[in-house]
């Protein structure tokens, strides 16, 4: 096989019309190729750029500095023989792939979730949305599939690891289109990422992992040498020889349980902030000049006093609500695979230093409560971008997608004087970068739960310095970011359990 790089198609073009550019530059007919790589190149005029492996006869007479041979790296883990069990706690990104890989590798897992499967999780979801009526334990932040379910199911990364293919390659087995593997900011959306979701877990069951939806755990016994022994929930206690800790952001109580028990948990740096929304017109205008077919994104980024940035942008997207307490307002944004709603979302955050909270989930939980305080119902807080800037406050100049509705509420009592003036700061930025993004934005929120407000110390080998058999991983540990970043950090904490059980 051959690695080909740097062919490029106008955006106009077919696909079908990549194997005529391989062969003429090859100048040999081809048995096969699979993209590897497209990327979006607008420098000059608008054009894909690919990478290709290419099946050809007599392949050695190709290489050359430009073309290079390529062997896929076989990275599914050994199958051992052992009796070892590993609980995981937390049915998210982490916890989906740690428990993928050491079914493969043969250990008895047993997997913890709070929240509820997909169908009956969706049900759920969708009866808050139309109605108010929140599940603590079943929403938008716990069940099957953890937060990532409902969102743009974005699978991007700035990490560089060889773990990206193995990830994106199950997500293709159990259904996700082929195109995740090549894009280069490929997203599955939030109907597609449930289905494939359920046919993971159904995978995993088929192959003898035990699962405990609706199972909340509530303690932790540890022995006198502080090596974790059992799992506890209101069901009963699990012995395990691995606790593998892969709770959410939201996880409060399992948070204020570990404290109790004395494992080491440090508070970090979190974001506030809120989502902003514009018509996706004017995102694909100003990004590509309505070139490209698919919903534009944008990312923007602005270095003041503090650092202020888009996050978990969503084109053709919608702002949900994402509370997993009564009486609190919390937003995130979602896209369908489709991304057709015609107007794009992203959230708008600024740095919050761990200096200015002693408790971040106490100083999140404030803020959403009171949000929550002066809307007096589940709607969103709301304002015209441009009013904001103009300590103004007036009609919307369009709904929101919030789908529980908005009161109209002045930004400018929200955030500090100082924050106040560096966040407009960043929005005078990005108004430079996207013409029009703050005369034709709204603003909507507030957005708290972006990143986790602690992190579980571990070692090198991935466990909790003062908690033997803890391995913390993933966003509510304090050790990712995204759907990939966590999936990545759950295959790292596998991959040291299957080479302790190797020993």
């Amino acid at each position: 096989m051959l690695l080909v790089n740097d062919i490029k198609l106008s955006v106009d073009s077919n696909e079908d019309k990549l194997q005529t550019k391989i062969e003429k530059l090859l100048h040999a007919k081809i048995n096969s190729y699979e993209i590897k790589k497209k990327s979006l190149d607008a420098r000059k005029e608008l054009l894909y750029v690919y990478s290709v492996i290419v099946d050809v006869d007599n392949e050695d007479k190709y290489v050359s500095n430009k073309i290079k041979k390529y062997i896929k790296t076989d990275l599914n883990p050994p199958h051992i023989n052992t009796n070892k069990t590993v609980c995981i706690v937390g049915y998210g990104p982490s916890g989906i792939f740690s428990s993928y890989r050491l079914v493969q590798a043969g250990f008895k897992v047993i997997v913890f979730e709070k929240g509820k499967r997909i169908n009956e999780r969706v049900k759920d979801v969708e009866k808050f949305f139309k109605e108010g009526i929140l599940d603590e334990d079943s929403n938008v932040q716990f069940g099957e599939g953890g937060a990532g379910t409902f969102s743009d199911a974005k699978l991007t990364t700035r990490i560089k690891n060889q773990y990206i293919d193995y990830i994106l390659d199950v997500f293709v087995k159990h259904g996700c289109k082929q195109s995740i593997k090549y894009e280069h900011h490929p997203h599955v959306g939030t109907d597609e990422i449930r289905k494939v979701i359920k046919n993971i877990t159904d995978y995993l069951i088929e192959n003898g992992c035990e699962f405990h939806f609706s199972e909340e755990v509530t303690d932790f016994i540890l022995d006198d040498s502080r090596c974790i022994k059992k799992v506890v929930t209101k069901k009963g206690e699990y012995a395990c020889d691995y606790l593998l800790l892969g709770i959410g952001h939201s996880a409060y109580n399992t948070i204020v349980k570990l404290q109790e028990i004395g494992v080491y948990i440090e508070p970090k740096d979190i974001a506030i902030g809120f989502r902003v929304e514009h018509p996706q017109s004017l995102i694909d205008t100003r990004q590509t000049n309505n070139m490209i077919e698919e919903a534009n994104e944008y990312l923007l980024r602005y270095k003041g006093d503090k650092g202020v940035y888009s996050f978990c942008m969503c084109p053709g997207g919608l702002v949900v609500p994402a509370m997993s307490d009564k009486n609190t307002i919390v937003t995130n944004g979602m896209s369908y695979s489709k991304r057709d709603s015609g107007i794009a979302n992203s959230a708008i955050l600024i740095q919050v230093p761990m200096s200015e909270f002693n408790d971040g989930y106490i100083y999140l939980k404030t803020i959403e409560s009171k949000a929550y305080a002066y809307s007096n119902s589940y709607k969103a807080l709301a304002q015209n971008i441009k009013d904001f800037m103009n300590n103004e406050l007036n009609e919307l100049i369009f709904p929101s997608t919030y789908c529980l509705g908005t009161v109209l509420y002045d930004y400018n009592n929200f955030f500090s004087k100082k924050d106040l003036r560096i966040i407009k700061e960043a929005l005078l930025d990005f108004d430079k970068k996207i013409p029009g993004f703050i005369e034709h934005g709204i603003m909507v929120g507030p957005e708290t739960r972006s990143s986790c407000p602690v992190r579980i110390k571990r070692d090198e080998f991935g466990q909790s310095i003062n908690t033997k058999n803890l391995y913390p991983m993933g966003e509510g540990a304090g050790y990712g970011g995204g759907i990939m970043s966590c999936c990545l950090d759950g295959i790292r904490i596998a991959n040291i359990i299957i080479n302790d059980g190797n020993i």
